[in-house]
Order: C-alpha cells, then structure tokens, then sequence
C-alpha cells in the first residue's frame, strides 16, 4: 500500500506540479487547496506525512500546521514557502513541523526527506494519527 501524502497547496500550478512528481515516485495524494481544508483532510483521509504550503489564504499554514499538530501529533508535518523570511524555518519547527524547504522546491530532495521521515514514522500507512 502507497503512503499517503496529503498536499496543501492553494495555487493550481503548483499542486498539478506537486502532485504529478509524488504521483511518480508511487505516492498516494490527499488535495488541500486551504488551512480548514487541511485539517478536515488531515482527519478524514489519515495522511502519512503532509506536504504544507505556510502561505495560505484564510487560514495560514502556520495555524493548521499548529491545529493539526495538537490534534494529531504522530503525523509529521513537511513545511514549503516561498516567502523564506529570517525566522520561518524556526517557527515552522517549533509548530511541530519535522522539515522546512523553500520554494522554488526541489523535487528529488523533498521526495527523499519524506522519505527518510516515513521511515522513521511510527506504524504501518494510514496509523499516523492519534485514533
């Protein structure tokens, strides 16, 4: 059984680029376009890992990471931004979130820390949660 990666990504381009590679590397994706979208997917569908975008509209990545984290904190949390400010990577880590990259990301790298991470991860595909 694939690993589910769930995606939060509120700009289209990117998801389909995001989705297309995970896709490839035998990935099963979950889709978020929000932060209130991520943490109803980040229940519903038992991700193994999420992919988050910390510049969202509405609710940030920042407060769903944090959400999801407090309610789930077994699933590990890969934070993207493309506004890489002095700090960000600091405060995505002490929101729960176990890497940071910035965007423009590349592929090969996130794909292999996600990886590593679901190595790492407790339980088999789907148990990442705190049922």
């Amino acid at each position: 059984m694939p690993h589910r990666v769930l995606i939060v990504e509120d700009r289209p381009e990117n998801m389909y680029a995001l989705e297309r590679v995970f896709r490839h590397a035998g990935f099963e994706i979950i889709e978020a376009t929000d932060g209130h979208e991520a943490i109803r997917k980040s229940e519903e569908g038992k991700p193994d890992v999420i992919l988050m975008d910390m510049r969202l509209p509405g609710l940030s990545g920042y407060e769903a990471a944090e959400r999801i984290h407090r309610k789930a904190p077994l699933i590990p949390i890969v934070a993207i931004t493309a506004d890489a400010l002095t700090g960000d990577r600091e405060r995505c880590l002490e929101l729960g979130c176990v890497a940071y990259f910035s965007k423009p990301i590349r592929y090969r790298e996130v794909i292999d820390a996600i990886r590593d991470i679901l190595k790492r991860a407790p339980g088999p595909p789907g148990t990442n949660t705190n049922d």
